[in-house]
């Protein structure tokens, strides 16, 4: 494989996490280092490309024969176009030394971009699944009212599709090499929303960023206008700091519903140390 990236010349930092996770909350506090570029809009289009790659790598091989040589070609070849728009897009946003960029869809790809480029650094958001779903179902009531569709409205109030869609976010992460350097870190939700300072130390010295300068009264700042996705967004969003959206599933999900989610993602929950509604003895008084 070609060793162009070596000469990148910046780190990528690259957020992800389920939707509904508090991506772009992260996003915006990473973005206020002195070495990072302003918020910008999520990454769509590298997402695109990597589930391109990943489509047609699953292809026989003759559907490729033609255009490269073998599979390490196709790979080398992707890496090439990865490192290309990462270049562009540095350059677009005035070379910083960092290239902070986030899109929730991107995490399932989070192995294969690793292994493209190795300089890049991963933050991973995970939040109580409970409060995540309340969160998509709100989402998807405000896509009904706009005529639109989505997996989370497919899934209606059907909790264990919702959790698993919630949940195929995280699938594969543990691929990612993540010893001598470490090259991802998973931030709850719970903590960079209430108390982000008390991550600083641990996440200045993961991705290299400074910081100090995080205002969290300061609304958000994006590198170009950016028009609103009412279906997606919040009160909060782009605002100051706010917790308000913490365990605000106890007034949107029913003790069945809670239960449901709790018993998907028990796994997940535990290995993150959520608390369960079952080892409380009571839960939402719907």
């Amino acid at each position: 494989m070609s060793n162009r990236e070596s000469t990148l010349g910046f780190t990528p930092i690259i957020v992800g996490g389920a939707m509904r996770t508090g991506t772009s909350l992260l996003q915006n506090i990473l973005s206020t280092s002195p070495t990072a570029n302003d918020m910008m809009v999520e990454c769509q289009y590298l997402t695109a490309q990597l589930s391109l790659y990943r489509t047609w790598s699953n292809q026989p091989e003759r559907s490729l024969s033609d255009f490269f040589e073998d599979g390490n070609d196709f790979e080398d070849y992707t890496k090439s176009l990865v490192i290309d728009f990462l270049r562009r897009t540095h350059k677009q946003h005035g070379t910083p030394k960092h290239l902070v960029l986030k899109h929730p869809e991107m995490t399932p790809y989070f192995p294969l971009l690793a292994k493209l480029i190795p300089s890049a650094r991963f933050v991973t958001t995970v939040r109580d699944p409970k409060d995540a779903i309340a969160s998509m179902l709100a989402v998807a009531e405000r896509q009904k009212q706009l005529g639109r569709t989505s997996n989370m409205r497919l899934a209606e109030r059907d909790m264990e599709k919702l959790t698993n869609l919630f949940l195929s976010f995280y699938r594969g992460l543990n691929r990612i090499p993540n010893k001598n350097p470490r090259r991802m870190i998973y931030l709850k939700y719970e903590t960079f929303a209430t108390d982000p300072r008390a991550l600083f130390p641990a996440l200045m010295e993961f991705t290299g960023l400074d910081l100090t300068k995080y205002d969290p009264t300061a609304d958000w700042k994006y590198a170009r206008p950016r028009s609103r996705n009412t279906a997606f967004d919040t009160d909060i969003r782009g605002k100051a700091l706010s917790s308000s959206s913490i365990g605000k599933y106890k007034d949107a999900l029913s003790i069945e519903e809670i239960l449901t989610v709790e018993k998907t993602a028990e796994p997940f929950m535990r290995a993150f140390q959520y608390s369960f509604a079952s080892d409380r003895g009571s839960a939402a008084p719907k």
